[in-house]
Order: structure tokens, then sequence, then C-alpha cells
């Protein structure tokens, strides 16, 4: 199957997996405006990729979806599973979060993420928008993150109108940057590492000392540079 940006369905996919991507003056999802402005893949190219449901509508067993593989360097492996109702994100065996219907997603800081793009110049592109829903942005980033978004969005295979690139690039910021200032910030933690007050996190404050200590060594890991 073919998961790269040249392929039209697989861009539409990916632009649904961000819950809180939204045009607040518009009142409009981004899930739903994608709908709208855009040919849905075909349900038998959806199954494919993400495996069957059965006859109650629940992901069937066994799965039998894809799963993207991609070293992001010689100690991690990012995998994204694509399964019916979720993609499920890992970086090696450690859960890194979900985009379905109990997401859990901010995650990686806008910096952490541009170094694990830039450590990929092969598929920078495809990296950049599977990694996407995973990130936590701020205010003083939101014009990078947007140029950033408009120059990934303009290498697909959708091919946007200038119309339909602005409305995009705006409602991935709002993914990013959420109106609660507070929640936008990660902070250090002694003897855990980075978190976050968003509740959908595996950085999350509260979650165990010793999951914090796990998910913020392999995520540290992840930024390490590939050998020459």
């Amino acid at each position: 199957m073919d998961l790269s940006l040249s392929n039209r369905d697989f861009c539409l996919f990916l632009l649904l997996q961000f819950p809180f991507g939204a045009d607040d003056v518009q009142e409009i999802m981004l899930v739903d405006y994608v709908i709208e402005n855009f040919d849905m893949p075909a349900g038998a190219w959806l199954t494919e990729l993400t495996g069957a449901t059965d006859d109650a509508g629940n992901e069937a067993s066994p799965w039998l979806g894809y799963t993207f593989a991609h070293p992001v360097n010689e100690a991690v492996t990012f995998y994204a599973e694509f399964h019916p109702y979720e993609t499920v994100y890992f970086f090696n065996d450690v859960y890194l979060g979900n985009s379905g219907g109990h997401f859990h997603l901010s995650l990686l800081s806008w910096r952490e993420f541009k170094t694990i793009v830039a450590n990929e110049p092969a598929v920078p592109a495809l990296l950049f928008l599977l990694l996407l829903p995973l990130v936590i942005g701020n205010e003083t980033e939101q014009e990078e993150i947007g140029a950033e978004i408009k120059k990934y969005l303009r290498q697909t295979a959708l091919q946007p109108r200038e119309e339909q690139l602005q409305t995009l690039t705006h409602m991935l910021c709002r993914h990013l940057i959420f109106r609660d200032r507070v929640s936008n910030v990660l902070r250090y933690q002694e003897h855990t590492g980075w978190v976050t007050s968003r509740n959908h996190s595996e950085r999350n404050e509260s979650i165990a000392d010793d999951d914090l200590r796990k998910i913020n060594e392999v995520i540290k890991m992840a930024t390490l540079p590939k050998q020459a």
C-alpha cells in the first residue's frame, strides 16, 4: 500500500488525525471541513489501510491494518498503527498516544518535533505530518509553525487552493496552540522531566513518576542525530 504524500487518499487520512483542529470564527472542525471540501477516500481503501470492522461496528479481531514504521535514528523507531477509529503512536514499544475518541496527543514540544524531523532528510514532509498531531505549540512559535505547515502541505498530492491552504494551516495551528496559554507550556519537573498540564497527554503532570521518566527518556533518545 502506498503510504506516501503522493497518495491523495493517504494525505486526506492524515488530516483526520487532528481532533483539536478547528476554525472558531467559522465554527467548524477540521474533520468536517476536510469532508466538505475534498473527495474522501473510498471505503474499500480505508478498510485496507485500517483493517475491517465487525457487524457491530467494532474493530474486527484480529486487526489487519497497516503499521507505518520509520527509524528516527539508531536507537528509536517511530510506529503509527492505523486502526478503524484511531491512529496509535509509539517510539519503539513506548506508547505515545492515539487520535481516537479517547485521544491522547499533546506530547512533543515544537523544538523536540523540529529536531526529530530535521534528522530525516529523505522524507521530512511525511514524518512532519505523521508526528504533527502529537505536538504542543505556543503563541511565540505560531508564525514559524504556520509557515512550516504551509510548506509541507504544498508538498502533498492535495495541492490545495490558496484559500484551502490558509484554512487548513489555521486549523492545524489551532490543534497545536490552545487559547489557554498555560496549557501551551511544557515545564521541567525535577526527577521526572518535562510535563504538561494538558490532561490528554502521556506527559501530563499527574502521571506516575516512572511513566513520566520513561516517556521523557525515549523522547530524548528520539531527538539524537543519526550517526553518519
